[in-house]
């Protein structure tokens, strides 16, 4: 039976069950057969016609809930060429499902470039960041100063409430976007004009602004001879959320990837193969994409070519 986790908040509201631990899981109808075989009963189930979440009793009066966690894997190209959708940017959904409204990961295209009809706005996120795949971006940010260009390689931290504006981007600009929670508001700003100054040293829901570029890679990754940089947003979100950019090298060895609750790996360019838990491999290549539940117990291994990829990890108390 799987290891159990008990999150700082739990998947079920419920008063009499207060200290109800989730475990996240593949197959929730699995699930419930194998802890079923072991003599624990189902409580509930939500919802009725495509059951998500339920809740087990063990004889011994112990209650777990029991939450679906799929493997979400996107292909450049799958889903068709997205949809429109603020501002009149492409958008191409990441998690369809949305991990039940936990994570919202895009990417974002604006295939002919120019201007953007945009306006200042902000979000009311637990995190949110942005790293650009192809072709530049200019920003404003509330407190930044002047506009920021994003290119390739660039990650910005957008802390919750920070005000910001999209000016334009180049032809054949795309971007990758992912926050938490999926479903979450977006208020215009009608009294802002940016830019408006610096503010130095400032926090926006406790976090700080970060805008990193690519640094010397110089730091260890999970596999041996594969390396990563360090974006500052670990530090900056006071560890909600840890991005990196990966570089792979040449070592074919296969190494499992250090679980977390929620692992996102975005192919930036080149290929690499993830193997999951039933031994499935799953060959990723430029522009797709790959969100892990700790269940997976996914390895790693080089492609047939050196890859780039961003590195998203989010422990437990974040992911609950």
């Amino acid at each position: 039976m799987p290891t159990r986790r008990a999150y700082a908040q739990s998947a079920v509201s419920t008063t009499d069950m207060p200290d109800l631990s989730t475990l996240d899981v593949l197959d929730l109808s699995d699930a419930m057969s194998e802890y079923q075989a072991l003599g624990w009963s189902v409580l509930t189930i939500r919802p009725a016609d495509d059951p998500y979440e339920a809740v087990v009793r063990s004889p011994h009066g112990e209650t777990v809930c029991l939450r679906r966690t799929p493997i979400v894997i996107s292909r450049l190209g799958d889903n068709g060429d997205g949809h429109t959708g603020r501002a009149s940017m492409i958008y191409r959904d990441l998690i369809p499902g949305r991990w039940d409204g936990r994570f919202v990961a895009s990417h974002i295209a604006v295939p002919d470039g120019g201007e953007v009809p945009d306006d200042v706005h902000h979000h009311e996120v637990d995190f949110q960041f942005l790293a650009v795949r192809s072709g530049w971006v200019d920003v404003l940010y509330e407190g930044q100063g002047d506009v920021i260009r994003m290119q390739p390689g660039d990650i910005v931290l957008q802390p919750p409430g920070i005000r910001h504006r999209v000016l334009a981007t180049s032809p054949g600009f795309d971007i990758v976007e992912l926050g938490c929670p999926a479903d979450h508001l977006t208020t215009f700003d009608h009294e802002m004009t940016l830019p408006n100054g610096t503010y130095g040293d400032h926090l926006w829901g406790g976090q700080r602004f970060v805008f990193s570029s690519p640094g010397n890679f110089a730091e260890a990754w999970d596999h041996p001879g594969f390396s990563s940089d360090d974006s500052g947003i670990s530090a900056a979100t006071n560890g909600i959320v840890d991005v990196r950019r990966v570089q792979t090298s040449d070592r074919v060895d296969t190494f499992p990837l250090t679980p977390h609750d929620f692992r996102f790996l975005f192919v930036m360019d080149g290929d690499i193969n993830v193997i999951v838990s039933d031994g499935t491999t799953h060959h990723l290549e430029s522009g797709d994409s790959i969100a892990l539940p700790q269940a997976a117990q996914a390895q790693v291994t080089q492609g047939a070519t050196n890859a780039t990829l961003l590195d998203v990890l989010v422990p437990q108390t974040a992911a609950s």
